[in-house]
């Protein structure tokens, strides 16, 4: 390596050939040396050798070194120095790095274009690893798309939506009507699950009180209940499904349609210990009193030990009132309900309503009673008011009940409701 002043004096021969030589190796050697060669004129390049393994290559404008790039004499690369690199038409076969451009920027006035699916890789510091993030284009498109990103930051808890041709905006978080509304601090705010749109714009809504004292969080069940069960809370907002638990309880209903009889039948266990049927709307096809039955084993006791006290009563707008007792009777057929002068039911004259109670059907030490209230009114006789209380008892045996029937005392159950509780 030499470097010369390339000034060739007049001289004898063999000092002309030896001078000639080292301006020779000057231009050979890239002008290397460790400071810029003596008589340099703008434009000339060298190479500062002060670095003997990275020499670094320079170019002198006629008063500063200029440094272009360093030469890595182990790596075999060279380290370009500029702040940009514009590079044109670089193509190449090879499948090792063919560029690499460290701590730098690269500048380009033309489209970045990386085909057959390649990736755009942003890695994470070296320091933590060799981790990236990256975007690729699908594996298929129909035609070309450009997503054109906004023009500044959104708000905090803003997200990127597009405005379905492709241009990118910040917005915060809202759903269209009937869809959803999530409201934040504001009056009415509800989450809303609107109904199938071919049906309607009908919609179900949860939303919050106007005054809450503290924030609550309810947290929903991991899994779906059984059949009928309900959510109920833990106190703390824990929420879980549970059956209903209930002293009072819809056992059994019928509906009375030209039936000579009414019986629930299999519905007593030890689960409740007393009974009560309720029945409105209810008249018959002649003018009969109202029956009752116990039944064993799924049939009808009709055994003559049925005993019945009656009490009946009335009162009118007059005022005056009546008030009958001590009517008491043994029938084969079944215990009274109501005495013998009975209303006459039907649609449009009168209805009769009431509820019978029965003790303890399963119980094998006693005698089974009942009690029962019975109202009616007259259509045509609207001053006065029926109410009729029967207490009764079967004495033939203290077996176990397996049921209850209900009967005129001639001719069918027009129309009514009954239905069977029991009470824990």
């Amino acid at each position: 390596m030499a470097q010369h002043d390339y000034n060739i004096a007049n001289q004898s021969f063999p000092s002309f050939r030896s001078d000639l030589n080292n301006a020779l190796s000057a231009i050979q050697t890239c002008n290397s040396g460790t400071s810029r060669p003596t008589g340099a004129v703008a434009g000339q390049i060298w190479l500062d050798t002060t670095s003997a393994t990275t020499p670094t290559l320079k170019y002198y404008d006629g008063a500063d070194d200029i440094s272009l790039a360093t030469l890595d004499h182990s790596a075999n690369t060279v380290n370009w120095l500029d702040s940009t690199v514009s590079i044109t038409g670089l193509t190449t076969t090879a499948t090792g790095t063919v560029l690499t451009l460290s701590d730098s920027s690269l500048t380009s006035s033309v489209n970045l274009i990386l085909q057959n699916q390649k990736e755009i890789r942003f890695s994470e510091t070296t320091a933590n690893g060799t981790n990236y993030v990256g975007f690729k284009a699908p594996a298929s498109l129909s035609a070309d798309k450009i997503w054109v990103l906004p023009s500044a930051d959104g708000t905090a808890g803003q997200f990127l939506k597009t405005d379905g041709a492709g241009n990118l905006s910040f917005d915060s978080l809202s759903f269209a009507t009937p869809l959803a509304v999530i409201g934040n601090a504001t009056a009415g705010s509800e989450i809303r699950l609107p109904e199938d749109t071919d049906n309607g714009s009908n919609y179900v809504a949860i939303k919050a009180p106007d005054n809450l004292a503290s924030n609550l969080t309810l947290t929903l069940p991991s899994a779906d209940g059984t059949s009928g069960q309900v959510l109920q809370t833990n106190g703390s907002g824990v929420l879980s499904f549970s059956s209903v638990s209930s002293d009072y309880v819809l056992l059994a209903t019928t509906t009375a349609s030209s039936s000579s009889t009414i019986s629930f039948d299999g519905y007593f266990s030890s689960t409740y210990d007393t009974y009560i049927i309720r029945f409105y709307d209810v008249y018959h096809s002649a003018d009969a009193q109202l029956y009752l039955r116990y039944r064993r084993s799924n049939a009808d006791v009709t055994a003559s030990s049925y005993k019945t006290m009656l009490n009946k009563g009335y009162t009118d707008l007059t005022p005056s009132n009546f008030f009958d007792t001590a009517r008491s009777s043994w029938n084969a057929s079944g215990m009274a309900l109501t005495t013998g002068d009975n209303p006459t039911t039907s649609a449009t004259s009168a209805r009769i309503q009431g509820e019978i109670m029965l003790f303890n059907p399963l119980n094998t030490a006693t005698y089974k009673t009942i009690q029962s209230r019975i109202t009616y009114n007259r259509i045509s006789d609207l001053t006065t008011m029926h109410q009729q209380f029967a207490y009764g008892r079967l004495e033939d045996s203290t077996s176990a009940l397996s049921g209850i029937t209900l009967y005129p005392a001639s001719g069918n159950f027009t129309a009514g409701i009954f239905k069977l509780y029991g009470i824990k």
